[in-house]
C-alpha cells in the first residue's frame, strides 16, 4: 500500500509531490488536520488535533500494517542487512518486554508507553516475518 492507496480514503485533499493534508477521520474535522507524507518504505500520518495513527487507520478501514510497504523479502537481505534486522529484533523485544512488566506489575501506560508496545509488536513481527518466513 502506498500513499496514494491512503489518500483515495480521505476527504479534502491537498498537497503534492509527497507531502498532503487532509480531513481527519477519525474526529469531526472542518479543515484538514491530517498531515500525510511518504518516505522510502512507508507512509506517515499524523493528525495535529491529537488522534491516534491507528484511530485514524482504522475509521478508513485500513491497520497500521497498511502503512509500511512489504520492501522486506529474506532472499534480498545481505548478511549484515541480517545480522542489523536480528540486532533490532533483540532491542524490540526487549522493549516490548520491558513496557509489558511495567504494566503487569507496576501501573497502567501510559497513551504513550501504550503507543511504544504497539510500534514494538509491529516491528518485531515485520522483522520475524523477514527474517524467518
Amino acid at each position: 500500500m502506498n500513499a496514494l492507496d491512503v489518500l483515495g480514503r480521505l476527504d479534502n485533499v491537498t498537497g503534492r509531490c509527497g507531502k498532503w493534508m487532509a480531513c481527519c477521520p477519525a474526529h469531526e474535522d472542518k479543515s484538514p488536520s491530517l498531515a500525510i507524507s511518504e518516505t522510502d518504505d512507508r507512509v506517515l500520518i499524523h493528525c495535529f488535533a491529537g488522534c491516534e495513527t491507528e484511530d485514524v487507520m482504522a475509521a478508513i478501514g485500513l491497520s497500521l500494517a497498511n502503512l509500511f510497504y512489504n520492501k522486506l523479502v529474506v532472499n534480498e537481505l545481505t548478511e549484515g542487512k541480517r545480522r542489523r534486522y536480528e540486532e533490532v529484533l533483540i532491542t524490540e523485544r526487549l522493549q516490548v518486554a520491558i513496557i509489558n512488566s511495567a504494566e503487569r506489575n507496576e501501573r497502567p501506560l501510559t497513551g504513550t508507553e501504550r503507543a511504544r508496545q504497539l510500534l514494538g509488536q509491529h516491528r518485531i513481527s515485520k522483522i520475524e516475518a523477514a527474517l524467518y518466513e
